[in-house]
């Protein structure tokens, strides 16, 4: 197999995409201390597992109802000023979120978060493929996947420490509110910085081949082409909401583990996830872009299943080959569908690819919630499974050209 990174591949990186890579990880640090302490946030205030799952329902849902109309104005704007209006919004959700305790108030922050975090996500997408080429595509987006997840490695470290950190500072305990609040106020300031490398406009590199996707002016794709583009996504979700939301209360709840080893576990997985974004690629030009996208999704499979074993280190190696195995995966999906995909249609592709994902998610969650209350995580983990296998197999079954295999 080739080398993951070269120092070849790292010197190709134009300026424009080392600008959106400094976004990402900076974005990225930010959402895994988010992802981290928030549930732990929602424990200290009294609420459950339940409560959890129903803002991550919440959160998903906004996105799922604001999808396509963001996507279109992504489209009509452009994806840089998209990304940095949305992080301003979901600095404001973190203010008002931080300031409620009541359920409808965290509710209604909680929207806005979602909304916003899905904006500034599926933005990147179509920003990604307006300043690079076909060749150079899919190494871009691994390499944007990789920074994101794998500063989770230092995000997840950090969120476990925030709270004693903060504690100290306000001579309260570290599972208090107070410890929690001050910890996540951090998200804020994050996000703020995550803005400052696309403040300045990128350029667009375009390539005119006539009658292709990349053309200036392409045919555009009817509505179910694009639909069906985007339903792996739908299960990815599926699988992702019903395990990633509690993957903290997981090895709490299962091991007895405190906040900051679940951090270190977090932290690990994180890694993993880093490292598998890198995999696409080498993984894609050996195997093909749409089979490596799907046998990776599916692969996943042996990880989660060593979950069920009531041993930590099986449990924490498994979540994170379920890492490594996903995070290769999707940046090599969103390539396939980009490459299929006209320029002038590209915000819609990727908000329709959001949307279904964050339906998936946001009905998974919910139900995920419910279920740990009466049976724990071992029906949560069967039905992840079975998320990973369906989505795997809507990508192989994609009707497009056979120089994918």
């Amino acid at each position: 197999m080739a080398p993951i990174v070269t120092s070849a591949h790292v010197a190709r990186i134009s300026p424009p995409v080392w600008r959106i890579l400094f976004h990402s990880v900076l974005f990225g640090l930010a959402l895994n201390i988010a992802d981290l302490l928030f549930n732990f946030y929602l424990v200290s205030l009294g609420y459950g597992p339940d409560t959890a799952g129903l803002l991550s329902t919440v959160s998903r849902g906004a996105g799922m109802l604001f999808g396509v109309p963001l996507g279109l104005l992504i489209d009509r704007f452009g994806a840089q000023r998209a990304i940095i209006a949305a992080l301003a919004t979901y600095c404001l959700g973190w203010i008002f979120i931080l300031q409620a305790t009541a359920l409808w108030p965290l509710i209604a922050a909680q929207f806005i978060i979602g909304a916003s975090f899905l904006m500034a996500t599926m933005a990147v997408t179509p920003l990604l493929a307006s300043v690079t080429f076909d060749r150079e595509r899919t190494n871009a987006f691994g390499l944007n996947a990789s920074a994101t997840l794998m500063i989770g490695l230092v995000g997840s470290v950090l969120g476990g420490m925030l709270p004693t950190l903060a504690a100290g500072l306000l001579g309260v305990g570290p599972q208090e509110t107070a410890a929690y609040r001050l910890a996540l106020s951090v998200v804020i300031g994050l996000s703020l910085l995550a803005m400052l490398p696309l403040l300045r406009p990128l350029p667009i590199a375009q390539e005119r081949h006539e009658g292709g996707v990349d053309a200036p002016v392409a045919p555009p794709l009817p509505l179910r082409r694009l639909l069906r583009f985007a339903l792996a996504g739908l299960f990815l979700g599926i699988g992702g909401g019903m395990i990633l939301p509690f993957q903290n209360l997981f090895f709490r709840a299962q091991f007895g583990l405190s906040d900051a080893a679940v951090g270190v576990v977090l932290a690990l997985v994180s890694l993993g996830m880093g490292i598998g974004a890198l995999l696409g690629p080498p993984v894609t030009q050996r195997i093909g872009l749409r089979r490596g996208a799907a046998l990776l999704r599916i692969w996943a499979i042996a990880g989660m299943l060593m979950m069920l074993a009531p041993v930590l280190l099986f449990a924490v190696v498994g979540f994170f080959l379920r890492g490594l195995f996903i995070s290769a995966s999707f940046p090599m999906n969103d390539a396939l569908v980009m490459r299929y995909t006209p320029i002038n249609q590209r915000g819609m592709a990727a908000s329709l690819l959001n949307v279904l994902w964050a339906g998936g998610w946001a009905l998974a969650a919910v139900i995920s919630g419910f279920i740990q209350v009466q049976w724990g995580f071992t029906p949560i983990i069967i039905l992840t499974v079975l998320a990973y296998l369906l989505s795997g197999v809507t990508i192989l079954t994609l009707r497009i050209p056979n120089e994918d295999w």
